[in-house]
Protein backbone atom coordinates (compact mmCIF):
# COMPACT_ATOMS: atom_id res chain seq x y z
CA UNK A 1 0.00 0.00 0.00
CA UNK A 2 1.00 3.65 -0.33
CA UNK A 3 3.11 4.78 2.61
CA UNK A 4 1.70 7.23 5.15
CA UNK A 5 4.87 9.33 5.02
CA UNK A 6 4.59 9.70 1.23
CA UNK A 7 0.97 10.80 1.42
CA UNK A 8 1.63 13.18 4.31
CA UNK A 9 4.58 14.73 2.50
CA UNK A 10 2.56 15.38 -0.65
CA UNK A 11 -0.38 16.82 1.26
CA UNK A 12 2.01 19.12 3.15
CA UNK A 13 3.43 20.26 -0.19
CA UNK A 14 -0.06 21.08 -1.47
CA UNK A 15 -0.95 22.98 1.73
CA UNK A 16 2.28 24.99 1.44
CA UNK A 17 1.44 25.77 -2.19
CA UNK A 18 -2.05 27.03 -1.22
CA UNK A 19 -0.46 29.33 1.38
CA UNK A 20 1.99 30.63 -1.22
CA UNK A 21 -0.94 31.14 -3.63
CA UNK A 22 -2.68 33.36 -1.07
CA UNK A 23 0.45 35.34 -0.23
CA UNK A 24 1.60 35.81 -3.83
CA UNK A 25 -1.73 36.74 -5.39
CA UNK A 26 -0.84 40.42 -4.93
CA UNK A 27 2.54 40.08 -6.67
CA UNK A 28 1.84 41.46 -10.11
CA UNK A 29 3.59 42.99 -13.06
CA UNK A 30 3.36 46.74 -13.68
CA UNK A 31 1.56 46.89 -17.03
CA UNK A 32 -0.64 49.73 -18.33
CA UNK A 33 -2.37 47.15 -20.56
CA UNK A 34 -3.93 45.67 -17.41
CA UNK A 35 -6.06 48.83 -17.11
CA UNK A 36 -8.52 47.42 -19.66
CA UNK A 37 -11.25 44.86 -19.10
CA UNK A 38 -10.53 42.80 -15.99
CA UNK A 39 -6.75 43.06 -16.35
CA UNK A 40 -4.01 41.12 -18.14
CA UNK A 41 -4.91 37.52 -18.96
CA UNK A 42 -2.29 35.42 -17.17
CA UNK A 43 -2.48 32.36 -19.45
CA UNK A 44 -4.52 30.10 -17.20
CA UNK A 45 -3.38 26.82 -18.71
CA UNK A 46 -1.52 23.73 -17.64
CA UNK A 47 2.24 23.85 -18.16
CA UNK A 48 1.99 21.11 -20.84
CA UNK A 49 -0.43 23.24 -22.86
CA UNK A 50 1.79 26.31 -22.44
CA UNK A 51 4.79 24.44 -23.83
CA UNK A 52 2.78 23.32 -26.89
CA UNK A 53 1.64 26.75 -28.05
CA UNK A 54 -1.47 26.70 -25.87
CA UNK A 55 -3.08 23.48 -27.16
CA UNK A 56 -5.69 22.17 -24.72
CA UNK A 57 -9.02 21.43 -26.46
CA UNK A 58 -7.79 18.20 -28.08
CA UNK A 59 -4.97 17.35 -25.67
CA UNK A 60 -5.32 14.38 -23.29
CA UNK A 61 -2.94 12.07 -21.46
CA UNK A 62 -3.07 9.08 -19.14
CA UNK A 63 -3.35 6.38 -21.83
CA UNK A 64 0.41 6.33 -22.56
CA UNK A 65 2.90 5.31 -19.90
CA UNK A 66 5.74 7.60 -20.97
CA UNK A 67 3.64 10.80 -20.88
CA UNK A 68 2.31 10.25 -17.38
CA UNK A 69 -0.83 11.93 -16.10
CA UNK A 70 -1.70 15.61 -15.66
CA UNK A 71 -4.92 17.55 -15.06
CA UNK A 72 -6.07 19.28 -18.25
CA UNK A 73 -8.58 21.58 -16.51
CA UNK A 74 -9.10 23.54 -19.75
CA UNK A 75 -11.10 20.61 -21.15
CA UNK A 76 -13.06 18.68 -18.48
CA UNK A 77 -13.78 15.88 -20.99
CA UNK A 78 -10.29 14.56 -20.14
CA UNK A 79 -11.16 13.78 -16.49
CA UNK A 80 -12.75 10.45 -17.43
CA UNK A 81 -9.38 9.07 -18.60
CA UNK A 82 -7.61 9.76 -15.30
CA UNK A 83 -6.70 6.48 -13.58
CA UNK A 84 -4.65 7.78 -10.63
CA UNK A 85 -5.16 10.43 -7.98
CA UNK A 86 -3.06 13.36 -9.19
CA UNK A 87 -1.90 16.59 -7.59
CA UNK A 88 -0.96 19.17 -10.21
CA UNK A 89 0.87 22.37 -9.28
CA UNK A 90 2.28 25.19 -11.39
CA UNK A 91 4.49 28.20 -10.68
CA UNK A 92 5.46 30.96 -13.14
CA UNK A 93 8.12 33.63 -13.44
CA UNK A 94 6.97 36.43 -15.75
CA UNK A 95 9.35 39.06 -17.14
CA UNK A 96 7.99 41.92 -19.25
CA UNK A 97 9.47 44.91 -21.08
CA UNK A 98 7.28 47.77 -22.28
CA UNK A 99 8.46 50.17 -24.96
CA UNK A 100 6.80 53.55 -25.52
CA UNK A 101 7.34 55.72 -28.61
CA UNK A 102 5.71 58.91 -27.27
CA UNK A 103 7.06 59.71 -24.77
CA UNK A 104 10.11 57.65 -25.59
CA UNK A 105 11.06 55.14 -22.92
CA UNK A 106 11.15 51.52 -21.83
CA UNK A 107 10.11 49.84 -18.59
CA UNK A 108 10.88 46.38 -17.25
CA UNK A 109 9.36 44.27 -14.49
CA UNK A 110 9.44 40.70 -13.21
CA UNK A 111 7.22 38.78 -10.84
CA UNK A 112 6.55 35.28 -9.49
CA UNK A 113 3.04 33.89 -9.09
CA UNK A 114 1.38 30.48 -8.70
CA UNK A 115 -0.22 29.37 -11.97
CA UNK A 116 -2.67 26.73 -10.77
CA UNK A 117 -3.45 24.06 -8.19
CA UNK A 118 -5.51 21.09 -9.39
CA UNK A 119 -6.40 17.63 -8.09
CA UNK A 120 -7.97 14.81 -10.12
CA UNK A 121 -9.64 11.70 -8.69
CA UNK A 122 -10.87 8.66 -10.68
CA UNK A 123 -14.40 8.02 -9.40
CA UNK A 124 -14.84 4.80 -11.40
CA UNK A 125 -11.99 3.68 -13.62
CA UNK A 126 -13.97 0.84 -15.22
CA UNK A 127 -16.76 3.20 -16.27
CA UNK A 128 -14.41 6.05 -17.22
CA UNK A 129 -15.74 8.52 -14.66
CA UNK A 130 -13.42 11.13 -13.14
CA UNK A 131 -13.50 14.23 -10.95
CA UNK A 132 -11.17 17.24 -10.73
CA UNK A 133 -11.09 20.43 -8.69
CA UNK A 134 -8.71 23.30 -8.07
CA UNK A 135 -7.89 26.98 -8.05
CA UNK A 136 -6.32 29.18 -10.73
CA UNK A 137 -5.82 32.89 -11.50
CA UNK A 138 -7.54 34.26 -14.61
CA UNK A 139 -6.44 37.94 -14.81
CA UNK A 140 -4.11 40.29 -12.99
CA UNK A 141 -4.52 44.07 -12.69
CA UNK A 142 -1.53 46.18 -11.67
CA UNK A 143 -0.24 49.45 -13.09
CA UNK A 144 1.14 52.81 -12.04
CA UNK A 145 1.46 55.58 -14.65
CA UNK A 146 2.46 59.20 -14.01
CA UNK A 147 2.03 62.14 -16.42
CA UNK A 148 2.75 65.90 -16.14
CA UNK A 149 1.27 68.83 -18.05
CA UNK A 150 0.99 72.63 -17.96
CA UNK A 151 -2.31 74.22 -16.93
CA UNK A 152 -2.83 78.03 -16.65
CA UNK A 153 0.84 78.62 -15.90
CA UNK A 154 1.08 75.86 -13.28
CA UNK A 155 2.23 72.28 -13.56
CA UNK A 156 -0.14 69.44 -12.84
CA UNK A 157 0.87 65.87 -12.14
CA UNK A 158 -1.51 62.93 -12.53
CA UNK A 159 -0.92 59.42 -11.22
CA UNK A 160 -3.07 56.56 -12.50
CA UNK A 161 -2.96 53.39 -10.37
CA UNK A 162 -4.75 50.05 -10.36
CA UNK A 163 -4.55 46.72 -8.52
CA UNK A 164 -6.62 43.56 -8.34
CA UNK A 165 -7.38 40.49 -10.39
CA UNK A 166 -9.71 37.58 -11.07
CA UNK A 167 -9.48 34.01 -9.77
CA UNK A 168 -11.49 30.86 -10.31
CA UNK A 169 -12.25 27.97 -7.97
CA UNK A 170 -13.49 25.05 -10.08
CA UNK A 171 -14.81 21.51 -9.84
CA UNK A 172 -15.62 19.26 -12.78
CA UNK A 173 -16.69 15.79 -13.86
CA UNK A 174 -15.71 13.88 -17.02
CA UNK A 175 -17.10 10.68 -18.57
CA UNK A 176 -15.27 8.56 -21.14
CA UNK A 177 -16.83 5.93 -23.38
CA UNK A 178 -14.84 3.96 -25.97
CA UNK A 179 -14.01 6.87 -28.27
CA UNK A 180 -16.12 9.73 -26.90
CA UNK A 181 -15.45 11.85 -23.82
CA UNK A 182 -17.55 14.66 -22.41
CA UNK A 183 -17.23 16.80 -19.30
CA UNK A 184 -18.17 20.01 -17.54
CA UNK A 185 -16.55 22.43 -15.10
CA UNK A 186 -18.39 24.72 -12.72
CA UNK A 187 -17.43 26.75 -9.70
CA UNK A 188 -17.03 30.36 -8.69
CA UNK A 189 -15.24 33.21 -10.46
CA UNK A 190 -14.36 36.05 -8.09
CA UNK A 191 -12.13 39.12 -7.95
CA UNK A 192 -11.65 42.78 -7.18
CA UNK A 193 -10.69 45.94 -9.03
CA UNK A 194 -9.18 49.02 -7.38
CA UNK A 195 -8.59 52.00 -9.66
CA UNK A 196 -7.56 55.51 -8.60
CA UNK A 197 -6.52 58.85 -10.12
CA UNK A 198 -4.51 61.36 -8.07
CA UNK A 199 -3.79 64.98 -9.11
CA UNK A 200 -1.22 67.43 -7.75
CA UNK A 201 -0.74 71.12 -8.64
CA UNK A 202 2.80 72.49 -8.51
CA UNK A 203 2.96 76.23 -7.68
CA UNK A 204 5.79 78.28 -6.17
CA UNK A 205 3.55 80.67 -4.18
CA UNK A 206 0.29 78.85 -3.46
CA UNK A 207 -0.36 75.58 -1.63
CA UNK A 208 -2.85 73.20 -3.22
CA UNK A 209 -4.20 70.08 -1.59
CA UNK A 210 -3.84 66.95 -3.65
CA UNK A 211 -7.01 65.26 -4.90
CA UNK A 212 -7.81 61.60 -5.37
CA UNK A 213 -10.76 59.78 -6.90
CA UNK A 214 -11.01 56.02 -6.44
CA UNK A 215 -13.24 53.11 -7.37
CA UNK A 216 -13.21 49.70 -5.71
CA UNK A 217 -15.29 46.84 -7.13
CA UNK A 218 -15.73 43.33 -5.73
CA UNK A 219 -17.42 40.84 -8.03
CA UNK A 220 -18.21 37.17 -8.44
CA UNK A 221 -20.58 34.55 -9.87
CA UNK A 222 -20.91 30.89 -10.78
CA UNK A 223 -19.53 29.79 -14.15
CA UNK A 224 -20.04 26.90 -16.56
CA UNK A 225 -17.65 25.32 -19.05
CA UNK A 226 -18.35 22.28 -21.26
CA UNK A 227 -15.91 20.11 -23.18
CA UNK A 228 -15.93 17.22 -25.63
CA UNK A 229 -13.32 14.97 -27.29
CA UNK A 230 -13.56 12.19 -29.86
CA UNK A 231 -10.67 9.88 -30.75
CA UNK A 232 -10.39 7.38 -33.61
CA UNK A 233 -7.75 5.27 -35.37
CA UNK A 234 -6.51 6.32 -38.81
CA UNK A 235 -4.15 3.38 -39.37
CA UNK A 236 -2.76 0.38 -37.50
CA UNK A 237 0.25 -1.82 -38.36
CA UNK A 238 0.66 -5.02 -36.37
CA UNK A 239 3.84 -7.07 -35.92
CA UNK A 240 3.00 -10.63 -34.93
CA UNK A 241 6.67 -11.50 -34.22
CA UNK A 242 7.06 -9.19 -31.22
CA UNK A 243 3.33 -8.77 -30.52
CA UNK A 244 3.42 -5.04 -31.12
CA UNK A 245 1.49 -2.52 -33.19
CA UNK A 246 2.06 1.01 -34.39
CA UNK A 247 -1.01 3.23 -34.45
CA UNK A 248 -1.85 6.58 -36.01
CA UNK A 249 -4.70 8.25 -34.11
CA UNK A 250 -6.65 11.47 -34.37
CA UNK A 251 -8.38 13.27 -31.52
CA UNK A 252 -10.84 16.14 -32.04
CA UNK A 253 -11.75 18.42 -29.15
CA UNK A 254 -13.77 21.52 -28.36
CA UNK A 255 -14.70 23.59 -25.31
CA UNK A 256 -17.10 26.41 -24.54
CA UNK A 257 -16.81 28.76 -21.54
CA UNK A 258 -20.17 30.47 -21.40
CA UNK A 259 -20.79 34.15 -20.69
CA UNK A 260 -20.94 35.16 -17.03
CA UNK A 261 -23.03 37.98 -15.58
CA UNK A 262 -21.11 38.62 -12.37
CA UNK A 263 -22.70 40.41 -9.43
CA UNK A 264 -20.63 43.43 -8.42
CA UNK A 265 -20.51 45.91 -5.54
CA UNK A 266 -18.73 49.24 -6.04
CA UNK A 267 -17.40 51.85 -3.63
CA UNK A 268 -16.63 55.36 -4.94
CA UNK A 269 -14.70 58.10 -3.13
CA UNK A 270 -13.38 61.59 -3.90
CA UNK A 271 -11.10 63.32 -1.40
CA UNK A 272 -8.37 65.86 -0.87
CA UNK A 273 -5.26 64.75 1.00
CA UNK A 274 -1.69 65.45 2.03
CA UNK A 275 1.21 63.05 2.43
CA UNK A 276 2.92 62.38 5.74
CA UNK A 277 6.67 62.01 6.21
CA UNK A 278 6.59 58.32 5.30
CA UNK A 279 4.55 58.89 2.14
CA UNK A 280 1.23 57.77 3.61
CA UNK A 281 -2.06 59.43 2.69
CA UNK A 282 -3.76 61.74 5.22
CA UNK A 283 -7.30 62.73 4.27
CA UNK A 284 -8.09 66.45 4.51
CA UNK A 285 -11.65 66.44 3.26
CA UNK A 286 -14.02 63.81 1.90
CA UNK A 287 -15.78 65.43 -1.03
CA UNK A 288 -18.06 62.50 -1.85
CA UNK A 289 -18.46 58.85 -0.93
CA UNK A 290 -20.83 56.19 -2.18
CA UNK A 291 -20.93 52.64 -0.83
CA UNK A 292 -22.70 49.45 -1.82
CA UNK A 293 -23.40 50.43 -5.45
CA UNK A 294 -24.70 47.22 -7.01
CA UNK A 295 -24.20 46.36 -10.65
CA UNK A 296 -23.09 43.69 -13.13
CA UNK A 297 -19.84 42.83 -14.88
CA UNK A 298 -20.24 40.76 -18.03
CA UNK A 299 -17.43 38.26 -18.68
CA UNK A 300 -17.70 37.20 -22.36
CA UNK A 301 -17.83 33.67 -23.75
CA UNK A 302 -14.75 31.81 -25.05
CA UNK A 303 -14.75 28.99 -27.61
CA UNK A 304 -11.90 26.58 -28.51
CA UNK A 305 -11.70 23.83 -31.11
CA UNK A 306 -8.85 21.78 -32.55
CA UNK A 307 -7.42 18.38 -33.41
CA UNK A 308 -4.30 16.33 -32.70
CA UNK A 309 -2.53 13.53 -34.57
CA UNK A 310 -0.75 10.92 -32.43
CA UNK A 311 1.66 8.11 -33.29
CA UNK A 312 1.71 5.40 -30.62
CA UNK A 313 3.24 1.97 -30.12
CA UNK A 314 1.63 -0.87 -28.17
CA UNK A 315 3.59 -3.92 -27.03
CA UNK A 316 3.86 -6.34 -24.12
CA UNK A 317 5.22 -3.50 -21.96
CA UNK A 318 2.21 -1.23 -22.50
CA UNK A 319 1.14 1.77 -24.59
CA UNK A 320 3.62 4.53 -25.47
CA UNK A 321 3.41 7.73 -27.47
CA UNK A 322 6.09 8.43 -30.09
CA UNK A 323 4.86 11.88 -31.11
CA UNK A 324 1.80 14.08 -31.30
CA UNK A 325 1.00 17.32 -33.13
CA UNK A 326 -2.03 19.55 -33.24
CA UNK A 327 -3.76 22.75 -34.31
CA UNK A 328 -6.29 24.79 -32.36
CA UNK A 329 -8.36 27.95 -32.80
CA UNK A 330 -9.72 30.04 -29.93
CA UNK A 331 -11.83 33.19 -29.80
CA UNK A 332 -13.37 35.38 -27.08
CA UNK A 333 -16.17 37.91 -27.63
CA UNK A 334 -14.58 40.79 -25.70
CA UNK A 335 -16.75 43.45 -27.37
CA UNK A 336 -19.58 42.10 -25.17
CA UNK A 337 -17.65 42.95 -22.00
CA UNK A 338 -19.48 45.42 -19.78
CA UNK A 339 -18.70 46.89 -16.37
CA UNK A 340 -21.77 48.55 -14.88
CA UNK A 341 -23.17 48.83 -18.38
CA UNK A 342 -20.06 50.49 -19.81
CA UNK A 343 -17.92 48.95 -22.61
CA UNK A 344 -14.13 49.23 -22.74
CA UNK A 345 -11.43 49.62 -25.41
CA UNK A 346 -11.50 45.91 -26.31
CA UNK A 347 -11.60 43.77 -29.46
CA UNK A 348 -12.93 40.29 -30.07
CA UNK A 349 -9.74 38.26 -29.74
CA UNK A 350 -8.61 35.19 -31.65
CA UNK A 351 -5.55 32.97 -31.78
CA UNK A 352 -4.31 30.11 -33.95
CA UNK A 353 -2.16 27.65 -32.01
CA UNK A 354 0.22 24.95 -33.25
CA UNK A 355 2.12 22.52 -31.08
CA UNK A 356 3.90 19.16 -30.95
CA UNK A 357 5.39 16.63 -28.54
CA UNK A 358 8.17 14.12 -29.31
CA UNK A 359 9.45 11.17 -27.25
CA UNK A 360 12.75 9.78 -28.65
CA UNK A 361 12.58 6.40 -26.86
CA UNK A 362 9.25 6.18 -25.04
CA UNK A 363 9.23 2.52 -23.94
CA UNK A 364 12.27 2.88 -21.69
CA UNK A 365 14.50 0.53 -23.69
CA UNK A 366 17.42 2.97 -23.71
CA UNK A 367 19.73 3.59 -20.78
CA UNK A 368 19.90 7.30 -21.64
CA UNK A 369 17.64 9.39 -19.41
CA UNK A 370 17.26 12.17 -21.98
CA UNK A 371 15.78 9.72 -24.49
CA UNK A 372 12.88 9.16 -22.07
CA UNK A 373 12.10 12.88 -21.77
CA UNK A 374 9.04 14.29 -23.60
CA UNK A 375 10.10 17.32 -25.66
CA UNK A 376 7.51 19.95 -26.64
CA UNK A 377 7.36 23.10 -28.75
CA UNK A 378 4.71 25.35 -30.24
CA UNK A 379 3.72 28.65 -31.77
CA UNK A 380 0.66 30.88 -31.72
CA UNK A 381 -0.40 34.14 -33.31
CA UNK A 382 -3.54 36.24 -33.42
CA UNK A 383 -5.30 39.38 -32.30
CA UNK A 384 -5.15 40.56 -28.69
CA UNK A 385 -8.29 41.63 -26.82
CA UNK A 386 -6.95 45.12 -25.98
CA UNK A 387 -7.51 48.04 -28.37
CA UNK A 388 -6.11 50.94 -26.36
CA UNK A 389 -5.03 53.18 -29.26
CA UNK A 390 -7.61 52.11 -31.83
CA UNK A 391 -5.04 50.21 -33.92
CA UNK A 392 -5.47 46.84 -32.23
CA UNK A 393 -2.65 44.65 -30.92
CA UNK A 394 -1.14 41.75 -32.81
CA UNK A 395 0.03 38.97 -30.53
CA UNK A 396 2.50 36.15 -31.21
CA UNK A 397 4.56 33.76 -29.09
CA UNK A 398 6.95 30.84 -29.41
CA UNK A 399 7.09 28.10 -26.78
CA UNK A 400 9.43 25.33 -25.65
CA UNK A 401 9.10 22.74 -22.92
CA UNK A 402 9.74 19.24 -21.64
CA UNK A 403 8.39 16.63 -19.27
CA UNK A 404 11.03 15.05 -17.02
CA UNK A 405 10.02 11.72 -15.42
CA UNK A 406 11.57 11.19 -12.00
CA UNK A 407 11.61 7.40 -12.40
CA UNK A 408 11.52 5.12 -15.46
CA UNK A 409 8.11 3.86 -16.54
CA UNK A 410 8.72 0.28 -15.39
CA UNK A 411 9.00 1.53 -11.80
CA UNK A 412 5.59 3.22 -11.90
CA UNK A 413 3.80 0.67 -9.73
CA UNK A 414 1.78 2.80 -7.33
CA UNK A 415 3.03 6.36 -7.80
CA UNK A 416 5.11 8.54 -10.09
CA UNK A 417 6.15 12.15 -10.49
CA UNK A 418 6.80 14.16 -13.66
CA UNK A 419 8.40 17.59 -13.55
CA UNK A 420 7.00 19.74 -16.36
CA UNK A 421 8.72 22.87 -17.70
CA UNK A 422 7.71 25.49 -20.26
CA UNK A 423 9.17 28.69 -21.68
CA UNK A 424 7.14 31.23 -23.65
CA UNK A 425 8.57 34.17 -25.61
CA UNK A 426 5.90 36.58 -26.80
CA UNK A 427 5.15 40.04 -28.14
CA UNK A 428 2.05 42.26 -28.05
CA UNK A 429 1.79 45.12 -30.52
CA UNK A 430 3.66 46.17 -33.66
CA UNK A 431 5.03 49.30 -35.38
CA UNK A 432 1.53 50.84 -35.60
CA UNK A 433 1.17 50.90 -31.79
CA UNK A 434 2.57 53.54 -29.46
CA UNK A 435 3.23 50.95 -26.73
CA UNK A 436 4.48 47.43 -27.38
CA UNK A 437 5.28 44.66 -24.93
CA UNK A 438 7.79 41.80 -25.02
CA UNK A 439 7.58 39.10 -22.40
CA UNK A 440 9.20 35.88 -21.28
CA UNK A 441 7.33 33.44 -19.09
CA UNK A 442 8.93 30.43 -17.42
CA UNK A 443 6.57 27.89 -15.84
CA UNK A 444 7.51 24.93 -13.68
CA UNK A 445 4.91 22.26 -12.91
CA UNK A 446 4.73 19.13 -10.77
CA UNK A 447 2.40 16.25 -11.62
CA UNK A 448 2.31 13.98 -8.56
CA UNK A 449 0.25 10.80 -9.04
CA UNK A 450 -0.64 7.98 -6.63
CA UNK A 451 -2.63 4.76 -6.65
CA UNK A 452 -4.94 5.05 -3.64
CA UNK A 453 -6.99 2.42 -1.85
CA UNK A 454 -5.00 -0.57 -3.14
CA UNK A 455 -6.11 -3.84 -1.53
CA UNK A 456 -3.47 -5.74 0.38
CA UNK A 457 -2.32 -8.95 -1.29
CA UNK A 458 -0.76 -10.40 1.86
CA UNK A 459 -1.53 -9.89 5.56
Amino acid sequence: MQSVSSTTGRLAFVVSFISFFAISSSAQVNSPFSRYGLGNLVGSQHVISRSMGGLSAAYADGANYNVGQAVNFNNPATYGANYMVTYDLGLSIDSRKLKSNNPSGSFSSIYVIPSYLAVSVPLNKLKGLGLAFGLRPITRLNYGVESRARLAGDSIGTIYEGTGGTNQAFIGVGKKWKNLSIGANTGYTFGRQEISTSKTFYNDTLLYFQSRSASQINFGSMFLQAGIQYEFTLSKKENAADKSSKNLLMRIGATASFQQNMNAVRRLSNQTYVLNASGGLIEVDSIAKQDNIKGTIIMPATYDAGFMLMKTISNTRGNFQLWSAGVEYTTTQWTKFRSYGQPDALNNSWALKLGAQISPNPDGGSTSYLSNVNYRFGFQFGKDYINADGNGLNHSSFTLGAGFPIRKWRNYETQFTVVQAAMQFGKRGSAVNNITENYTQITLGFSLSDMWFIKRRYD
